[in-house]
């Protein structure tokens, strides 16, 4: 943004030096990148960010010397007589693309007569680069300099019909801007239109059909608030920028563009001899009701370490234009004005005192301290538990929390509805993951695709679900989940050795469970001392299809929260036994609804203290089985820890183990 000082100093009484002025600028965040002296006057390069469109004009900038430095500041006084006909007698504006134009006005001067602009309007413009070309244009260019919003001149007796249609581009429309180039239009393209066709390219270029010239008489003033997404895509597609496009595309002051057209219609009556038309058609959402933002004394001493008084805040908050009302406690409420839309929070009420302030007041010590913080139970489990994952083979995965929403219905209960954004324009991946397991299949099948056939995954994260009692933010949960191709023995063993990596002493219990996603007959519910944490199965069918997988896969999800809660326990060592062990193989003939977990919980109830292990080792179905029944192999070790056991005290101990399932479950020993 280039800037004279002779023309800012209209606005504010700044009589300090041009290096002071430089620094006033570059301390409240924008830094001046050069100056030129252009005859008497000054020419002041400064960078304008982007939240800060209301700078892009000589009046946003003196208002922020003003409060800096206490000076006063003055807008332009605004003042013209009507004459003649009533605008609605001379021209109308027809709105067709709400969406892209919020608000459109019109104004109308009669008898304008062409010709030089004064010498302090030139002076001003070309200090700042802008070529002087007549009154009738200088005066709009004028302008955008001066409050940063774009202006348009139409030669009223070129438009058809003497009206003006604001649309888009229909499909084959072409225009002639008035830099003599050619362009054929997109349809998503913003134009201003007469009757017939397209007489300017909304927000960036005049057309050449209805630009003023020295015998243009009555011209058509428009102020408009297009749109920033609509400008920048059509500037970028037509590579095509413009003053009036750069502001545009940082989003102008919907309020003050009305200011800005009597601006110009004042000073057109005041060079140009023009007539101003009563009235103006504004096409457009009425007042909007300022918002209002409240800032704590309490929290400003907080965050910036400085105890302000409040007589300074509140004189700083009114050099800012923000009428600011204080209760006498601790809160200050200030009312926004339209051209600060960056003011939202309270915490940008505090950057502003301590931007106006000055940054190089905030006291600093010589020395930094730093309070280590240890990591947290969470942290130190979740470290942990990724080492002995790492152990068993696996690789961690790092998966965005939103999905697809054919992914997410695979793993999540019927009638099942995430939480989704409100964000309407994210038309896939829009729902946030209620389970890791369809993140992880996900990743399976890349890594497929890629060559790489065998890679087992883990992922430690947070899945959201609506809450039940209609609470705005969703229940978040951590979750752990695995995926591998090993079989569910395999996995099995991996959740045991991470479980008992965390302790020892933990009960892990496997019960069959129907999953929806599992595959018939593997599902089961895990639980950690009695407590159900997680649902462990293969991989259905659907799932397999689904992802176009090219063989089956184990998934497990459990919670977290479980695991953290094993930290502290004390672990108890056994010395490594000297003696051997006695492994006894049982096959049994049992009814096809016994399950190994009965098995398995009855022999550890009977158990002798000798007992040390009991495996499952298969199942057979087939010859020499009677339908309804099946055969189950498990594997018992026995051992003592201070002598050999004999045999003779083996089978006393596999015979009562015997008696047992056959009284429980029928049990027949297979020869």
């Amino acid at each position: 943004m280039k800037i004279s000082l002779e023309w800012l100093k209209e606005y504010v009484d700044y009589n300090g030096s041009l290096e002071q002025l430089e620094e006033i600028f570059t301390n409240v965040g924008f830094p001046v990148e050069g100056r030129l002296q252009v005859g008497d006057d000054w020419m002041l390069d400064v960078e304008i960010t982007s939240n800060r469109p209301d700078c892009l004009g000589h009046i946003g900038l003196a208002r922020e010397v003003a409060a800096v430095t206490g000076a006063a500041f003055r807008m332009p006084e605004v003042s013209f007589t009507e004459h003649g006909r009533d605008i609605c007698e001379w021209t109308s504006v027809q709105n067709d693309a709400p969406q892209y134009c919020s608000r459109y006005t019109a104004r109308i001067i009669d008898g304008v007569q062409a010709g030089p602009s004064p010498d302090w309007m030139r002076r001003r413009l070309e200090t700042i680069g802008l070529r002087g070309i007549s009154n009738v244009v200088d005066i709009t260019n004028y302008v955008l300099m001066e409050i940063g919003q774009p202006l348009h001149s139409f030669d009223f007796a070129r438009l058809r019909e003497g009206r003006i249609v604001v649309r888009t581009a229909l499909p084959g429309e072409q225009i002639e801007l008035i830099d003599h180039s050619k362009i054929e239009l997109k349809e998503n393209m913003l134009v201003i239109a007469d009757a017939a066709a397209p007489v300017a390219l909304a927000g960036v270029m005049g057309g050449l059909a209805s630009e003023v010239g020295d015998e243009t008489r009555t011209v058509l003033l428009e102020s408009a608030h297009f749109a920033p997404l609509n400008i920048r895509r059509t500037s970028r597609s037509l590579t095509l920028a413009s003053e009036s496009s750069f502001r545009f595309e940082r989003n102008v002051d919907m309020e003050m563009l009305e200011w800005a057209s009597r601006r110009a219609a004042g000073l057109l009556a005041e060079l140009a001899g023009g007539k101003v038309a009563p009235g103006i058609i504004d096409v457009g959402p009425g007042p909007v009701e300022k918002e209002n933002v409240q800032m704590r004394m309490s929290r400003l001493k907080k965050l910036v370490g400085i105890a302000y008084d409040s007589e300074f805040v509140l004189g700083l908050f009114e050099r800012l234009g923000l009428s600011p009302r204080y209760d006498g406690s601790d809160a200050i409420t200030c009312t926004i004005p339209s051209w600060r839309g960056d003011l939202t929070r309270e915490v940008d009420l505090i950057e502003e005192v301590i931007r106006i302030h000055g940054y190089g007041n905030v006291p600093t010590e010589p020395k930094i301290h730093i309070t280590v913080k240890t990591a947290d139970a969470y942290q130190r489990i979740r470290g942990k538990v990724g080492t002995l994952l790492n152990g068993c083979g696996f690789f961690e995965t790092i998966n965005v929390s939103f999905v697809e929403d054919r992914h997410l219905k695979l793993f999540a209960e019927e009638g099942f509805e995430p939480v989704r954004v409100k964000d309407l324009s994210r038309r896939s991946n829009n729902a946030l993951r209620a389970s890791l397991l369809g993140s992880l299949v996900n990743a399976r099948k890349r890594n497929q695709d890629a060559g790489n056939e065998r890679c087992d995954f883990y992922e430690i994260a947070a899945v959201h679900r609506p809450t039940d009692d209609g609470e705005e933010l969703p229940r978040e949960t951590i979750k752990l989940g695995l995926i591998t191709d090993g079989g569910f023995r395999y996995l099995r063993g991996v959740i045991e050795a991470t479980l008992g990596g965390l302790d020892r002493t933990a009960k892990l219990k496997y019960t069959p469970a129907k999953i929806s996603w599992a595959e018939d007959g593997t599902g089961a519910e895990l639980a950690i001392n009695g407590q159900v944490v997680g649902r462990a199965g293969q991989a259905g069918g659907d799932i397999i299809d689904a992802f176009d997988l090219n063989s089956g896969v184990c998934l497990t999800e459990i919670d977290f929260g479980p695991l953290v809660q094993l930290e502290g326990r004390t672990a108890r060592l056994d010395p490594i036994m000297r003696f051997p062990a006695v492994t006894r193989n049982l096959s049994l003939i049992l009814d096809e609804n016994v399950i190994w977990a009965e098995i398995e919980a009855a022999i550890w109830d009977l158990a002798p203290e000798n007992l040390r292990e009991v495996q499952f080792v298969g199942v057979y179905r087939g010859a020499g089985m009677e339908p309804g029944q099946k055969s189950l192999t498990l594997s018992m070790v026995f051992r003592r820890a201070d002598e050999t056991l004999r045999h003779e005290q083996v089978d006393e101990y596999q015979e009562k183990i015997l008696a047992t399932l056959r009284e429980k479950f029928q049990a027949q020993l297979r020869a």
